[in-house]
């Protein structure tokens, strides 16, 4: 339960490790993956699924960045832009009936596994944590 808290609430004590960030990477896929495809039929499930979807993986992949000594900040910023973009070009090819569809939904899924293999052989910083007597000065 502490883990599904985690994923959802991040915390800036708590650090995501490489084992359960693959864990809960590959769960979500799966998870998210089941529901679009058995929820087809209702239009606005689809959609809210991808849009939590998406805000849990940029959340994992920001803490998962954090913790390997990046800024989150980084991620984040990039994530909504490529999937924004992505999210147009396929748009832009739904409404034109051209190939762009594809190529949005490519560019999505490229840079989500470019992210995931780049923050997976990121090493995990610990941090020390010092306490406000290690602060003091004489």
């Amino acid at each position: 339960m502490e883990m599904i808290r985690r994923i959802f609430l991040p915390s800036g004590k708590t650090c995501l490790m490489r084992g359960p960030y693959i864990l809960i990477f590959l769960l979500l896929h799966i998870i998210f993956l089941l529901a679009f495809f058995s929820l087809v039929g209702i239009p606005v499930v689809p959609l809210l699924c991808i849009l939590i979807y998406t805000w849990v993986k940029i959340n994992i992949n920001a803490q998962r960045c954090r913790d390997s000594g990046g800024k989150a900040r980084y991620i984040v910023i990039s994530s909504i832009l490529v999937y924004f973009a992505s999210l147009v070009v396929a748009g832009l090819g739904y409404v034109g009936d051209d190939d762009c569809m594809l190529l949005g939904v490519r560019i999505y899924f490229a840079y989500d596994g470019l992210v995931f293999f780049f923050l997976m052989l990121a090493p995990t910083q610990i941090k020390k944590q010092t306490n406000s007597i290690d602060r003091i000065s004489i």
